[in-house]
């Protein structure tokens, strides 16, 4: 499971939307996260984490089709 915290973007330092592990301390692209820091309202997201939460979401559905016996997709 993935949660959404706000903290620093890496390049700009602005409040930006990142995603972390249920359980982890850092980003999905590496950033420090205080869980706490979520009151600065912010409509950006971290690309990196984007991208990568996506790739995980794409291997995940991939292996899913691949375990179907019924030869199905989706």
């Amino acid at each position: 499971m993935y949660e959404m915290h706000i903290a620093p973007d890496h390049s700009s330092g602005l409040p930006v939307w990142h995603v972390i592990a249920k359980e982890a301390r850092s980003s999905l692209c590496g950033q420090s996260v205080d869980r706490a820091a979520d009151g600065t309202p912010t409509d950006r997201h971290c690309l990196p984490c984007m991208r990568s939460l996506q790739d995980l979401m794409g291997a995940r559905t991939a292996s899913s089709a691949e375990a179907r016996t019924d030869g199905l997709t989706a």
